[in-house]
Formats: structure tokens, C-alpha cells, sequence
């Protein structure tokens, strides 16, 4: 019996239903169990993921020796948690490790030469622990290696043809846990099996004693974007119970200087806190975000937090800015949009691609440029379009790129753009987009009364499946949703006569079933 068929009948769902969830990364019947029953104790262990357990051993064996330790991080919400997350852990263990995250501003991505010069004549250390970052930094790895640093790689992001000759850790290589992890829930089963192994601590002893190290991957989690379902749904989960209980200093200091701004007394929710870590910035390679999350009294935290909160309320009237000045170079939408946005830095590209990714419902790329003339970019595409295949196709041209299939990115030298605007009409040449609206898992020409309770319930549990019913009745759609709630901020239901057909694409979700597009069939 196959894996779908398992699943299919083990949860009484459909075979098609079973097969997107496969497809979606449920790749074992844990991970299936993990999805429908989102609890703690379905969280797939450490030993899931390859390489962890080694990985493990060398960290401890480097705890117990007194080594030097240097957690190398990523400058944006998820890589500063997942910072925090193996900096608190190490000191629980007993070490006092330091941590390095390059500046976007004025540093290039991941392990390179002079961010390794920098550490080994700072810190001298014989461990170096990447977070969210550096599946792809091989010559980085082998430059530690040659000054006598020993390196494991914490990561994420999609894997390349090889990986560094080095302990990696990343669910993209195999393994029995979700390969749809963020940073952060790696750096989490990092910081669990380190935990276990010293301490004999399970994951519910973990929870009482150190609830923040769950509130900093739930931030992470949901900062990242990742599917919000099986292990990510657990570690959202918990992290939200915890915050409900546990107030750390950083929130306490939130609260107050919110209240010194004239905002409500109301405690925030961890969606408000993401663009405040996000605002931490790296100076030397010490980033404020962190410090910020492991502030140890209401008062330091207070003091970090003020530059932080003025930064993120700067940081949106810029990127707002950024973002007209892109619309206003836009002048023809094609297959995709590639805007070279010469003074714009780093920090803002992401917020403007992905602004008119949504916009246009087509690829973007926004360029700008770091504090030494590199060209930075970042790459938004729509639900369908590996992003990453393109960048591979334009890879002669890049410095670095990576990412993932829906966001990436790319380095590359500003003599080169006009090479990249050839190689870009090139590519989607051979591989025109589609800008079809309704992209979809699934597709049925009848409304089944089965099917929208299986829908309902996988939604329940955070799974995202967009599906397109062809030439219906919108009538007989409206009386099939009744009984279920339904998200239609723009009434798109109730725009025609019951008896008009229409395309209706449906998106599942805990908040019940999104109205995204409706059009004449």
C-alpha cells in the first residue's frame, strides 16, 4: 500500500486529498499524524533529521572542553530567533557563546572571508554554528576548516546539487521531520536533543523551564511564511500558549513603551513583535534583535527596544517609499517585473517585490544596492513559480543566490545588469509565464458535500489547499458553504444570480474557507 493510500484511508480522507498532502511534504505517517493532531507530543524528534545527532556530540564535547563558541546567524526575523534560541541554550548548558550576523547593509550573505577574519581574531573560535543560513557557503565552510574552526550548519533553505564538506543539518536533505521547517524550528530540535542529552529533559520539561526558547520559534515560524501546518502547527501552537503565560522582559518593555506612545494597554500578539526583532540591526556582527530577545531585566530591554520601535516606524515610511518610487517605474506588465532600484538598501527590496508580486500576480525582482556597490536583489513570485529555476538559469551572472521557490534572492556586480535584463527576456522566452489567476491543487467540476468537510477539516489544522470548482453554479456553491464560515471580504458571492456559472477558487485555512477569486465560467 502506498503513502497516499495509507493516509487516505488511516484519516478517512480522499486519495486526492492524501496526494496533496504528500505533495505538500507529508512524507510519512508521523508527519500525517503530526498534521491532523497538532499536539506537543506529535513534534517528530530530533534524530528525524540527519546529521543532528553528530552535529549534537560535537557540541556538547565543545560545552564540556570550555571551546570557543560562535552562533553565525541571518539578518531577519527568523535567523535573529533561531540566534536566540542557540545562544540561550548554550548558556543553559554552561557555556558563554558569542554570536555573529552579518549586516545586510554592508556585508554580503553567509560565511565570508572577512566575516570569518573578523570572528577569528575577535572571538578565536573552534565551533562555529550557522543558523537559518550557509546550506550553499562552500568556500565559507573550507576557509574556517583552514584556520581551525570546526563548522555545523543549521539551515533551511533549498539545497544546491552538493552541500559543504561538513556536518549539515536541513529537513531539504531527507529525513523523517517536515522538510518545511523554518530556521528557527531546526535551531529548536538543535536545542532540544542538546537539552535531552544533558539534562534528561523532555519536550514538556523543556516547555516549563524554558518557554521563551517555543515563543522565539513561534515568532520565527511565522515571521518565515512557512506552511503553517504539521510540525510548524505545533511549534506555532505551543509558542502561542507560552506567550499567553510567560512574559518575558522584552515584552514587558514593549508594553510600557507603547503605552508611552499613546497605544492601548492591550498585550500585543507575536504578529506585532515580528517587525520590531526584524528592526535589529547588526553593527560588528552583534545585532540588538538578539540582545533584545535575551534581555535579562525590563529595564536593558526597554533601553534596546526604543532605537528598535523608532527604526521600525521609520523603516515602513521608507519601504513605502521604495514601493512608489517602484510603481512609478513600472510601465508595461509582462510574464515578470524587474526594477533596478540603484539607491534602495537591502532591508527594503523584500517588503517592495513582495508588494508587487501581490500586485501583479507575476515574478518581480527589485534590485538595490549594499553599502560597498553590490548589486543586492530580491525575487517574489507568484503560487506556481519556482523562482529558483530561474536564478539557476541566470547563475553565471550572480555573486551568491539562494532561497526557496516562492522568495530568493541574488548578489551580483552592477556592470552585469544589463546582461541580466537580456538573460531575464531569454529565459521567460522559453519559459513564459502563465499569469493565470486561479492557480490551484485541486479542481472539480461539482460542489461534494464529502469533499467540503475534508476540506474544512484539514483547514482547521493550518493546511493551505486552493481549490478551483469549474463551471458551477454559484447558487449551488452558496447553499454548499452554509454550514461552514467563509472568508469573502469582497462579497464575491454575491455578485451574480444564483443561477450564473462561475470559476470559484477556494483557499482552506483555520479561519474556514477563503473566497480568493471568482470569475464567469
Amino acid at each position: 500500500m502506498s503513502l497516499i493510500e495509507e493516509i487516505s484511508q488511516h484519516y478517512n480522507i480522499s486519495l486526492d486529498l492524501a496526494k496533496v498532502l504528500v505533495e505538500k511534504g507529508v512524507r510519512n505517517l508521523d508527519l500525517a499524524e503530526a498534521t491532523f493532531n497538532p499536539i506537543l507530543e506529535n513534534l517528530q524528534p530530533p534524530s528525524t533529521l540527519p546529521n543532528l545527532i553528530p552535529a549534537v556530540e560535537r557540541i556538547l564535547k565543545a560545552v564540556g572542553k570550555g571551546e570557543s563558541i560562535v552562533i553565525f546567524g541571518h539578518e531577519d526575523a527568523d535567523g535573529i530567533t533561531s540566534t536566540a534560541i542557540m545562544v540561550k541554550t548554550l548558556r543553559v548548558l554552561g557555556s558563554n557563546p558569542s554570536h555573529y550576523i552579518p549586516s545586510k547593509k554592508n556585508e554580503a550573505y553567509g560565511l565570508t572571508k572577512s566575516a570569518i577574519d573578523y570572528i577569528k581574531e575577535k572571538y578565536n573560535p573552534t565551533l562555529l554554528i550557522t543558523v537559518d543560513s550557509c546550506t550553499s557557503c562552500f568556500e565559507g565552510v573550507e576557509y574556517c576548516k583552514e584556520q581551525g574552526i570546526d563548522v555545523i550548519v543549521t539551515d533551511h533553505h533549498e539545497i544546491k546539487e552538493t552541500l559543504p564538506d561538513t556536518l549539515v543539518i536541513n529537513p531539504k536533505i531527507g529525513g523523517d521531520s517536515f522538510p518545511y521547517l523554518a530556521g528557527c524550528g531546526v535551531a529548536f530540535k538543535v536545542a532540544w536533543e542538546l537539552l535531552s542529552l544533558k539534562f534528561g529533559w523532555d519536550l514538556s520539561r523543556i516547555r516549563d523551564e524554558m518557554p521563551d526558547l517555543f515563543i522565539f520559534a513561534a515568532i520565527g515560524t511565522l515571521a518565515d511564511r512557512v506552511p503553517l501546518f504539521c510540525e510548524n502547527r505545533i511549534l506555532y501552537e505551543e509558542g502561542k500558549k507560552a506567550f499567553e503565560w510567560y512574559r518575558m522582559n522584552f515584552v514587558k518593555a514593549f508594553e510600557e513603551i507603547r503605552r508611552q506612545n499613546g497605544y492601548s494597554n492591550e498585550r500585543p500578539t507575536m504578529e506585532e513583535l515580528i517587525p520590531i526583532i526584524s528592526s535589529g540591526k547588526s553593527v560588528n556582527g552583534e545585532n540588538s534583535g538578539v540582545h533584545l530577545l535575551l534581555s535579562e531585566d525590563v529595564a536593558s530591554a526597554e533601553e534596546l527596544l526604543k532605537p528598535l520601535w523608532e527604526a521600525s516606524t521609520n523603516w515602513q515610511l521608507k519601504a513605502q517609499a521604495y514601493l512608489e518610487k517602484a510603481k512609478s517605474l513600472i510601465k508595461v506588465v509582462r510574464d515578470y517585473i524587474a526594477i533596478d532600484l540603484k539607491d534602495a538598501e537591502p532591508q527594503y527590496i523584500g517588503y517592495v517585490a513582495s508588494q508587487l508580486k501581490d500586485a501583479f500576480n507575476v515574478p518581480v525582482i527589485v534590485m538595490g544596492r549594499r553599502e560597498d556597490g553590490i548589486v543586492v536583489a530580491e525575487v517574489r513570485a507568484p503560487y506556481g513559480f519556482n523562482s529558483l529555476d530561474m536564478l539557476n538559469y541566470l547563475s553565471d551572472l550572480f555573486i551568491d543566490y539562494g532561497g526557496h521557490k516562492p522568495a530568493s534572492g541574488f548578489s551580483m556586480y552592477e556592470r552585469d545588469i544589463p546582461e541580466l535584463f537580456e538573460q531575464l527576456e531569454s529565459y521567460f522566452k522559453l519559459h513564459p509565464f502563465e499569469n493565470v489567476e486561479l492557480f490551484y491543487d485541486l479542481s472539480y467540476d461539482k460542489v461534494d458535500g464529502n469533499l467540503l468537510e475534508e476540506l474544512n477539516r484539514l483547514g482547521n489544522v493550518g493546511v493551505e489547499i486552493r481549490v478551483l470548482f469549474n463551471s458551477i453554479k454559484i447558487g449551488e456553491l452558496r447553499e454548499a458553504l452554509r454550514k461552514y464560515t467563509i472568508v469573502d471580504p469582497e462579497n464575491l458571492l454575491d455578485l451574480y444570480h444564483g443561477d450564473t456559472r462561475v470559476k470559484a477558487l477556494l483557499i482552506t485555512s483555520p479561519n474556514g474557507f477563503k473566497v480568493d477569486k471568482l470569475i464567469l465560467a
